[in-house]
């Protein structure tokens, strides 16, 4: 699981990488390049399952007490969205400085998503593998629904917003479907981690595999999550100042 996780992130990084080179002009939206792009919404989906079925994993290791089970769930998504609205913060002041306040900033990203998903999906856990028809309900709902609703515009947290919001946001994921991609974890992760417990053997990785689930590991994961735009963004940044190419 770490190992998908991993390769997960991995991609992200990747597709991060193609983000901040458009910021800096040095690539072009065509249609060849979304083609590529968009392909984040299956890493992104793999990421998020793979924390539903980390939240069954968890209960393992607080030996069954229910009560430390949920908490240990609560301070991880306040920890988690303290940061993502640490994120908006810094999102909002890079605009205003760089881009002379366009409005263009992080309102509602992955780790908003993730945090408050972890929080919804505790009342869930119990229903284990029934988790996986809501899930497919929240899952079509923002498919199919939530697109075509366009007011009140200040439920973007939903999936609901005005038709020009994504041009004045980034890294934008409501909850429907996303949180439904949750509770589908939850509910395949009940089925083959029944109490935390592996119910499939599996063959040990290889060198590719191992590293992957290093980087996979909860903790690496989200430094590595943390870090990597502004390191990305900064060497685009010194590219441009020694070559001259792109610009901002």
């Amino acid at each position: 699981m770490d190992a998908v996780r991993g390769f997960a992130l991995f991609s992200m990084i990747a597709y991060h990488v193609a983000a901040c080179m458009v910021i800096f002009h040095m690539l072009i939206e065509d249609e060849a390049f979304f083609s590529i792009y968009n392909s984040i919404w299956l890493t992104s989906g793999a990421f998020v399952f793979i924390s539903g079925t980390a939240l069954v994993l968890r209960y393992a290791r607080k030996n069954g007490d229910l009560r430390e089970y949920h908490q240990s769930i609560i301070k991880k998504a306040l920890f988690l969205f303290a940061i993502a609205m640490g994120i908006t913060l810094i999102s909002w002041m890079a605009d205003v400085l760089i881009f002379d306040g366009t409005g263009r900033f992080i309102k509602f990203g992955f780790l908003h998503m993730l945090s408050i998903s972890m929080l919804l999906a505790i009342p869930f856990l119990k229903w284990g593998k029934w988790n996986i028809l809501p899930g497919l309900a929240v899952v079509l709902i923002g498919i199919v629904a939530i697109p075509v609703l366009h007011d009140p515009g200040w439920l973007y947290p939903l999936g609901i917003h005005s038709a020009d919001f994504m041009d004045f946001t980034q890294d934008y994921f409501p909850l429907f479907p996303w949180f439904g991609v949750m509770l589908l974890g939850i509910g395949v992760g009940s089925i083959l981690y029944p109490k935390g417990i592996r119910r499939l053997s599996l063959p040990e990785p290889g060198i590719i595999g191992r590293f992957f689930a290093a980087i996979g590991n909860g903790n690496v994961t989200l430094a590595v999550y943390l870090i990597h735009v502004p390191v990305i963004f900064g060497i685009l940044w010194i590219i441009h100042l020694i070559t001259g190419a792109g610009y901002l």
